[in-house]
């Protein structure tokens, strides 16, 4: 093939790969519109490996805009304490995994990254320091069509099983 010709090929074929990329993006950007909004709920925690479940309420706000997911806010368990919480994760098309961060934790700023499935995202959470007697958990995030929205992380506690010690079930307000 003559570099004239290589050359003509060349953009077509990256036109080619954006539109058979486009519905994969169209349907992930469909996914993450539905974080908009504020969220209002709540419902389980386990602060600390010495804590038993403590239940929270919670107020957040979201967005998602293009490939970009950001959920931020409070939630509170009685007057024992108040937790800023925020979920910053982008998708990106070239992987197809989600990527990003997650502050909510006393150890600090936890790693995320996973793929998702139907309405959900799952992901591993990577600790910054030993939470539950390691650095490592699982956090899945579904957003349903109807405006709910779940968080749900599983860990080990000390030596114990795997649980969950983040529930919390949200309703779009």
């Amino acid at each position: 093939m003559r570099a004239t010709q290589t050359r003509m090929l060349l953009p077509a074929a990256i036109v080619l790969g954006a539109l058979a990329a486009s519905p994969a993006l169209a349907a992930e950007e469909s996914f993450i519109n539905r974080f908009d909004g504020a969220w209002g709920g709540g419902g389980l925690v386990i602060p600390d490996e010495e804590t038993g479940p403590t239940k929270v309420n919670c107020s957040l706000s979201g967005s998602g805009e293009g490939n970009h997911i950001n959920v931020a806010g409070t939630c509170r368990a009685y007057l024992i304490f108040t937790r800023n919480v925020k979920v910053d994760v982008t998708y990106r098309p070239e992987t197809g995994l989600y990527t990003g961060t997650y502050v909510g934790s006393s150890a600090g700023t936890a790693r995320l990254s996973g793929k998702r499935r139907g309405d959900t995202v799952r992901l591993t959470l990577v600790w910054p320091k030993n939470v539950m007697g390691d650095t490592k958990a699982d956090m899945s995030i579904t957003a349903s069509k109807d405006g709910r929205l779940r968080v749900l992380v599983n860990d080990k506690v000390g030596k114990g099983p795997v649980q969950p010690i983040t529930d919390i079930a949200l309703r779009n307000k």
